[in-house]
C-alpha cells in the first residue's frame, strides 16, 4: 500500500492514480512501525526487502551529500532532455525512485515549480515540508505501483542498486508507468574505484585495501542478490525493447582533493567523507555476515586509509537515460 505521508495535494487532484482509496495519511505515531532498531542503528523495518544500510540520521547525511556531489559533478540536477519532457501545456508527472531524503524532488520542484512531483521510498525520511508541488509516499519499488499506464512524464532511479534485485521487472513497471516520448534515467555510482586518466592504474599495487573493501562487500551483497548493475542497465534497457536506443554518459567523481578543478576538488572532499560513512554504515551488515569486529575494523580501517592517502582514485558514475516508445 501506498501510504501519502506528506498530506501537501488535495486527492482528487491526482487524476492519475488507479488505486487512490490505497493513499492515507501517515499519522505522527504510525511512523515507528517502519523502522527497526540493530546495533544502535535505525533499519527499515520491511524484513524481506534486501536493502542494507542503516536509515538514520548519519545515514541520511550521506545522502544529502550524495545528492550534492552528483549534482556538482554533473553540473545539474539531471542529464538529458529533461526540459523538453517537463514543459508544455499538460499537467507533467515525475516519479523518483528511492528517494530517500528527498533532495532531488525538492531541487528539481524550484527548478519546475510547474510539475507535480512524487518521491517513492520504503521508510518516512524525506522532509516533512516538502515544496508545495512535492508529495512523498511509502512504497517498495519491486512492487506495482499504484499509478494507471502512461501517468508519468519522467522516471528518475538513481543509486537504487542496493534496492533492486530484478532491474529487468523493474524497467517493466517504468515502462507502464511512462507515457509514450516519457523519459527514464537511471544513474549508478559503480560499487568499485577506478583511477583518474594519467595517473597509476594499478589498483592491486597503489590501493590494495581499497579494493579488497569492495571486493568483499561485493560478494556479500551477491549473496543478498544485489549484484553488480551499474555498467548493465543499458543492456536491460534495450533489451526490453520499450525504449528508443539508451544514450550512455560515465563521469569520474574525485575522491579526496586532488583534482586541480574547484568545484570537483570540493566534491572530491566531500565524496572522501561520503565513502568513509558508507564504509561504517556497511559494519552491521558484515556483522551478520560472521565477520569479527577485528576483522570489520581491519577492511574498513585500511579502506579509508587507502582512499585517504592515494591521490587520482575516483568513483565511476553511469547515467543511461532513453525515451518510452
Amino acid at each position: 500500500m501506498a501510504i501519502d505521508y506528506i498530506d501537501n495535494m488535495p486527492q482528487d487532484e491526482d487524476d492519475a492514480s488507479d488505486a487512490s482509496s490505497d493513499v492515507t495519511e501517515l499519522e505522527a505515531n504510525d511512523f515507528p512501525d517502519h523502522f527497526s532498531e540493530r546495533d544502535g542503528r535505525l533499519f527499515h523495518s520491511h524484513g524481506t526487502l534486501p536493502y542494507p544500510l542503516p536509515v538514520d540520521a548519519h545515514e541520511q547525511g550521506r545522502l544529502n551529500n550524495l545528492h550534492n556531489i552528483l549534482r556538482d559533478t554533473v553540473g545539474f540536477n539531471y542529464v538529458g532532455p529533461v526540459a523538453e519532457v517537463l514543459n508544455g501545456g499538460m499537467q507533467k508527472r515525475v516519479l523518483d525512485l528511492g528517494t530517500g531524503t528527498g533532495s532531488w524532488p525538492m531541487d528539481m520542484a524550484r527548478s519546475f515549480p510547474h510539475v507535480k512531483i512524487y518521491g517513492v521510498d520504503i521508510v518516512p525520511i524525506a522532509t516533512r515540508q516538502p515544496e508545495p508541488n512535492v508529495q512523498f509516499e511509502i512504497h517498495d519499488i519491486t512492487q506495482r505501483f499504484r499509478w494507471k499506464d502512461g501517468a508519468m512524464d519522467y522516471i528518475h532511479a538513481r543509486n537504487i542498486d542496493l534496492a533492486v534485485t530484478n532491474y529487468p521487472a523493474l524497467l517493466e513497471e517504468v515502462a507502464r508507468l511512462l507515457r509514450p516520448g516519457g523519459l527514464f534515467f537511471s544513474g549508478e555510482i559503480g560499487r568499485s574505484i577506478d583511477f583518474a586518466h594519467n595517473f597509476p592504474s594499478d589498483l592491486a599495487h597503489q590501493a590494495p585495501r581499497a579494493r579488497q573493501f569492495y571486493d568483499v562487500v561485493n560478494h556479500l551483497l551477491t549473496l543478498r542478490h544485489l549484484n553488480l548493475i551499474a555498467d548493465r542497465i543499458p543492456r536491460f534497457v534495450l533489451n526490453s525493447q520499450q525504449f528508443t536506443v539508451p544514450i550512455i554518459q560515465t563521469f569520474h567523481i574525485p575522491i579526496g582533493g586532488w583534482h586541480p578543478d574547484s568545484v570537483m576538488k570540493r566534491a572530491g572532499k566531500k565524496y572522501l567523507a561520503a565513502l568513509k560513512v558508507f564504509a561504517e554504515n556497511l559494519s552491521p551488515m558484515l556483522r551478520e555476515t560472521g565477520m569479527t569486529q577485528h576483522d570489520i575494523d581491519v577492511l574498513v580501517v585500511g579502506f579509508i586509509q587507502d582512499i585517504e592517502n592515494v591521490d587520482g582514485l575516483v568513483g565511476v558514475y553511469h547515467t543511461v537515460w532513453a525515451r518510452k516508445l
